[in-house]
């Protein structure tokens, strides 16, 4: 976790290994000290944003080139926040006044591939797409990276952008979960993504997933 108030890494803290499947691995309280600490173990990296030395936005893309799935753990809650969060890559975004069974669950899901959203940051996301649907723009190239998706390749997409994991896509579609990674790879490749947060942010900004 990074976070600056050692009180509420203590409390997070408790709640996460109350699980009792989970290992705490590491805590920061900077921008500086979480830099350090990148090639230490980690799955699951709860971040704030608003950092004693900087703006927490700047480590996600950081860590999610190491295959860390970043939830974002913030007071901030502002449609601004949010969609730069998500475009940079974060696998989830919860306020910090998010109850402890619930967060618990949010972490669940990110490492079953699940995208969890607190539902008033869910809230900004839908907005931001109704907006889009709004506007008629010329192709973009995100638009066309989007049409060149298979029929198959956007119904993956659609279950991603909806927060089902990967087991749940499989079974939803009737495929193998092995079957759903490889369209995945193909979504990323086609979108040129690295994360399932980028690939269902850039079908968000081009309009192309109803609510």
């Amino acid at each position: 976790m990074v976070e600056d108030k050692p009180l509420l890494r203590l409390g997070v803290r408790r709640v996460v290994e109350q699980d009792g499947n989970w290992i705490w691995a590491w805590e920061a309280d900077s921008l500086r000290s979480a830099r350090a600490l990148r090639g230490e173990p980690c799955d699951v990296l709860l971040l704030d944003l608003g950092l004693p030395d900087g703006s927490g936005l700047d480590l996600i893309e950081e860590f999610s080139a190491s295959n860390v799935r970043v939830i974002v753990f913030s007071v901030l809650g502002d449609e601004q926040s949010v969609l730069a969060a998500i475009e940079r890559g974060a696998a989830g975004y919860l306020l910090k006044d998010t109850a402890a069974e619930s967060m618990r669950e949010a972490i669940g899901q990110v490492l079953s591939g699940g995208a969890p959203l607190t539902p008033a940051v869910a809230g900004h996301v839908l907005r931001k797409l109704r907006r889009t649907e709004t506007i008629v723009q010329p192709p973009t190239g995100a638009d066309r990276a989007l049409m060149a998706l298979t029929a198959r390749e956007r119904e993956v997409l659609m279950a991603l952008a909806r927060g089902f994991s990967y087991e749940e896509t499989a079974a939803m579609l009737e495929i193998s979960k092995h079957t759903v990674n490889h369209h995945i790879k193909q979504i990323y490749a086609k979108l040129a993504v690295t994360s399932r947060s980028q690939a269902v942010f850039e079908a968000v900004q081009a309009g192309w997933l109803g609510s």
